[in-house]
């Protein structure tokens, strides 16, 4: 099983690049529909990675004693991937 620093990389990056990306056009463009969930999808992201480096509560890979996950994760993810796909239709469009 890979270590949480190898786990949290890849959201973190991922969120890092996105939310950068978003913060320059938002810079050059001003606020529009798909930076603003660009934005908020790359946030989520990093946070997703912050929490599975620090080992918070709810970000690890173990379900809860019920056999269901945390709700922060699954919010967070959530957004994530539907600031994802929205934002890449609208990108396509």
């Amino acid at each position: 099983m890979p270590s949480n620093r190898a786990t949290a990389a890849a959201p973190m990056a991922t969120g890092v690049l996105l939310a950068g990306t978003a913060t320059r056009e938002v810079a050059q463009h001003g606020l529009e529909l798909w930076t603003t969930l660009a934005l908020a999808g790359g946030l989520s992201a990093v946070a997703v990675g912050l929490g599975v480096l620090t080992g918070l509560a709810g970000f690890d890979s173990d379900d809860d004693l019920d056999g269901r996950h945390d709700r922060t994760t699954v919010a967070l993810v959530g957004l994530a991937l539907t600031s994802l796909a929205v934002g890449a239709g609208i990108a396509l469009a």
